[in-house]
């Protein structure tokens, strides 16, 4: 029998032989994602923007385009409504681009993190009315916000809904003048799985076929600087990496090696990262960071006015974004510590909460005990209103939304994905949410979760060409996960922990002579479980690094296993 890995799973190996030339490695991994025709695997190697499903075949998109048409024309005024997060910023960022360059009259609004919730707002609504604001656009909300659809047409605002979230067919927005969002209705070929960014790039797409239809070169001078932020949106926001998506993803990512963004130029400079050899990790854990740090700890308008607002104003921006990340760092942390000693040993799934803890840093603190503890966890706090707010974090293969959907009676409002989720209720359903939510997830039946090896490699195999081959299958992400080589017999020469709380760990292995230096991000735990000299299995990716102007290659431990 196998014993469990040092995260406690099963390995599950794709590819037992093992693998010891690029061709070998692109079969297998061309196998594991399922594409076995020549179409489907050109496609996926040589990606183009012709792939691109028309923004036309999107329910709802002609509806938009007419009315927003109509209001640039008699110079309504038009808000851009967004999300708190990165992928709603940039969501935001693209659509009121759009619209400012083709010449409306608009101003946008995204709720406080801390203080508001998810969503159109009434209270958010009764002031633009004061202030005769006659069509306000969702990006990356709206989709289950049927009330205050209603009420907006109540003030006599008319309500474009554009969204990527699961819809809740008792919270449909039917009295919306359209509705986007690639989970309701027909939507051609176009991918189920768009960001919110995404949705609004398409919506903009189309308005600028529309109305610059005899300008080609314009549309393309329009269109391509919307696709790097795009792209920013995407990633941040961990939705599947494939088809459109990815398409957006990689030739966004391409473009804004050039970038005509000062305040994205500025921000690269300004934390010591280049853009020549920008990817998805570069937003994963340089981009996206800061701009969340505004909504969770400063103001969101901050990150928004990076691109949008005056450029010679950036630098004291970017300075306040810096300033908030590193603030989040540490009140991450001390979250992550607080919140562990409320972890209930072999339950189904965790839920903690103090009433002192940011609303903005619930997300943080979820995905980290999440992926530590392998079960689905939520994280809670109390509002000033005193309603409880949370976020929720769950592993392949749990969901949380269909966690969230058979507790609903216990909550006020909710929304999300499977894999990442929020909810808002009364503080005295806290405790009745915990047993059916206990409930529910023992009966998932989920069991030892499975850790996957894409094939054991010779370490000879562990070189520069390697990155430059999987340069072809990137970006990687959610539904193209980076490849997971397997290495055999790695001997154990020293160890190190690392960070302030010690919580990383660095060493050294020897395999078939080969000396390679790993490290193990948020893996302190794994120090107890080896010694030097141990010879041990290596779960790892394999990725560059660059320190002190030098680049590295970098192996990242994912898991272990005892020999």
């Amino acid at each position: 029998m196998q014993h469990l890995s040092f995260s406690q799973k099963h390995w599950k190996i794709n590819q037992e032989k093992s693998i010891d030339t690029l061709p070998e490695l692109q079969s297998a991994l061309l196998k594991e994602r399922q594409l076995t025709t020549h179409e489907t695997i050109q496609k996926f190697l040589e990606p183009s923007l012709q792939q691109l499903e028309s923004p036309w075949a999107m329910n709802g998109m002609k509806k938009a385009v007419k009315r927003i048409t109509q209001a640039i024309e008699t110079e309504e005024r038009i808000v851009v409504f967004g999300d708190f997060d990165a992928d709603g910023i940039t969501a935001t960022v693209i659509l009121v681009q759009t619209l400012k360059k083709l010449g409306a009259s608009v101003s946008y609004r995204i709720p406080d993190r801390n203080t508001d919730s998810h969503g159109l707002k009434k209270h958010l609504l009764e002031d633009l009315s004061k202030r005769d604001v006659k069509l306000v656009i969702t990006v990356d909300c709206g989709i289950n916000d049927r009330e205050e659809v209603e009420y907006a047409a109540d003030l006599g605002i008319d309500i474009i809904i554009t969204d990527h979230h699961e819809p809740d067919k008792n919270s449909s927005p039917d009295k919306a003048i359209a509705v986007i969002n690639p989970k309701v209705g027909e939507n051609g070929n176009t991918s189920p799985e768009l960001a919110g960014a995404a949705v609004s790039w398409k919506l903009s797409t189309a308005l600028i076929e529309r109305l610059k239809e005899g300008s080609p070169e314009e549309m393309v001078a329009l269109i391509d600087p919307l696709m790097e932020i795009a792209a920013i949106g995407i990633i941040a926001d961990c939705v599947e990496l494939i088809g459109e998506n990815r398409i957006l993803a990689k030739f966004g990512l391409e473009k804004m090696k050039s970038t005509t963004w000062k305040g994205l130029t500025q921000l690269m400079d300004q934390t010591d990262t280049s853009l020549e050899k920008i990817s998805e990790e570069t937003i994963g854990f340089v981009i996206a960071p800061h701009l969340n740090a505004a909504s969770r700890l400063g103001d969101v308008l901050i990150a928004a006015q990076l691109f949008l607002g005056d450029e010679r104003d950036n630098s004291a921006r970017i300075e306040k974004l810096i300033t908030w990340n590193k603030q989040r760092r540490v009140l991450t942390e001390k979250s992550v510590t607080e919140a562990a000693e409320q972890i209930r040993p072999g339950a189904p799934f965790q839920i903690f909460y103090k009433k002192e803890w940011k609303p903005g840093i619930l997300g943080l603190l979820a995905a980290r005990h999440s992926q530590q503890l392998g079960v689905p966890v939520i994280a809670c706090t109390l509002r000033k209103d005193g309603k409880i707010s949370a976020s929720c974090r769950a592993p392949e293969p749990y969901s949380i939304i269909d966690g969230l959907r058979a507790v609903g009676k216990n909550l006020e409002r909710f929304g999300g994905h499977a894999g990442a989720a929020g909810f808002l209720m009364k503080k005295d359903q806290l405790e009745n949410l915990k047993k059916d939510l206990d409930d529910h997830f023992s009966k998932a039946n989920i069991g030892i979760l499975p850790q996957r090896i894409d094939a054991w490699v010779s370490p000879t195999l562990l070189d520069w060409d390697l990155i430059e081959f999987f340069k072809f299958f990137a970006p990687f992400g959610a539904g193209n996960l980076a490849p997971i080589l397997g290495l055999k017999q790695v001997k154990i020469l020293d160890l190190h922990a690392m960070g302030a709380q010690k919580n990383h760990v660095r060493f050294s292995g020897e395999v078939d002579g080969i000396e390679i230096p790993f490290v193990a991000f948020f893996a302190g735990h794994f120090l107890s479980q080896m010694k030097v000299g141990d010879l041990v299995d290596i779960a790892v990716t394999v990725g560059e690094n660059e320190w002190n102007g030098e680049q590295r290659l970098q192996f990242r431990v994912e898991d272990m296993r005892s020999n």
